[in-house]
């Protein structure tokens, strides 16, 4: 049977300026947003309600990430080059450091222990045990300039870790103007490059790690196979310069894509075509996408996240999939992964430490 995405909750009125950040826990109990105006909040998915809110005070939270599996603890990228771990039980604990002297962390990647914390043109490599316990193992280098973009500055747009062929620990960092480096964690070393002609606003990989899809900046979204860089087909979706965020989802079956004018579509992987559209105001722009497969409960989620624009508060819908008996004239409006229920059936004061 069929999917459509409802939408299920409108959560709105704790953050002043643009959402940048979006993150369910493991297992979707929580949905932590990060904004401009120095705030992150903590929401129930299933009741809507707001639980914790942390304030950082002037500087931006930049980006967010659960330390998997853990249901209770995050991480949280700052303007100020500090990265906060938060913990939250009885009540919230928060301790941070300065992972970045000079530059915005805003790109936070986990695997295991090991934390990547991307800031302008800066990749670190640290350990992270314990509350407080932070150990900088490497520094990753951009690759190579090649003439077309070797007077362009080096930005990091997405940090993202993956198995491939090339290693059980890959490291994929997608620059603006230089690329995709994928990066052998075990060998320390590059493993791969991918050379897009295109800039790279970001990036996401396949469940099947063979395709990487890549937000363009330009004209929407593109597909490349990760094996000779190829290109193999586009989503339109005019993106006005601006780093319009991308991700595979339910298992790589289908791709979500932000949006510049309000649209947030759904497209099929495999031959393209749209599949739906979660609809906000047409003066929105979504810059902020998350979304989750809870596969004991057979929950589908979507969360996105708006820009403060014209005198209105940036806030974020959150959307859920429901089965639907007949697909009818609708199929814009649905997302038919007829195989995708195989999931189920498949799948105050804050202290700081330096």
């Amino acid at each position: 049977m069929p999917l459509q995405y409802k939408l299920y909750h409108h959560l709105e009125g704790e953050h002043q300026g643009t959402i940048t950040s979006l993150a369910f826990s493991s297992h979707s109990t929580f949905l932590a947003i990060g904004s401009l105006d120095g705030k992150l909040s903590l929401w129930s998915t299933l009741s809507g309600q707001k639980l914790h809110v942390v304030v950082t005070g002037s500087n931006a939270v930049l980006s967010i990430i659960w330390m998997t599996p853990s249901k209770n603890h995050l991480l949280c990228g700052l303007a100020n080059g500090m990265v906060i771990s938060i913990h939250i039980d009885d009540c919230v604990t928060v301790m941070g450091f300065t992972a970045h002297s000079s530059s915005p962390v805003e790109y936070l990647a986990v695997m295991d222990c090991i934390v990547v914390t991307g800031a302008r043109s800066e990749v670190f490599l640290w350990n992270h045990e314990g509350t407080a316990k932070w150990t900088q193992l490497a520094q990753i280098l951009p690759p190579p300039s090649i003439s077309v973009n070797h007077e362009s500055e080096v930005i990091i747009t997405s940090l993202a870790w993956v198995r491939t062929k090339y290693s059980e620990r890959t490291l994929l960092v997608a620059y603006l103007h230089h690329g995709i480096l994928l990066w052998d964690v075990i060998k320390v070393k590059m493993a791969h490059f991918v050379y897009v002609k295109t800039l790279v606003g970001s990036m996401s990989m396949s469940h099947d790690r063979n395709v990487l899809v890549v937000s363009n900046v330009t004209s929407g979204f593109d597909i490349y196979h990760l094996n000779d860089s190829s290109l193999d087909g586009s989503m339109l979706q005019l993106s006005n310069g601006m780093l319009v965020p991308v991700a595979f989802i339910h298992g790589g079956q289908a791709i979500l894509g932000g949006s510049t004018c309000g649209k947030v579509q759904i497209w099929d992987s495999t031959d393209r075509s749209l599949l739906g559209t979660l609809m906000h105001d047409t003066k929105d722009i979504v810059l902020s996408i998350a979304a989750h497969v809870e596969s004991r409960e057979d929950r589908f989620l979507i969360a996105t996240g708006t820009c403060a624009l014209e005198g209105r508060r940036g806030y974020v819908q959150l959307w859920h999939a429901i089965e639907v008996e007949d697909v009818g004239e609708c199929r814009l409006c649905l997302v038919r992964f007829h195989s995708c229920l195989a999931f189920k059936r498949l799948q105050t004061v804050i202290p700081m430490v330096s």
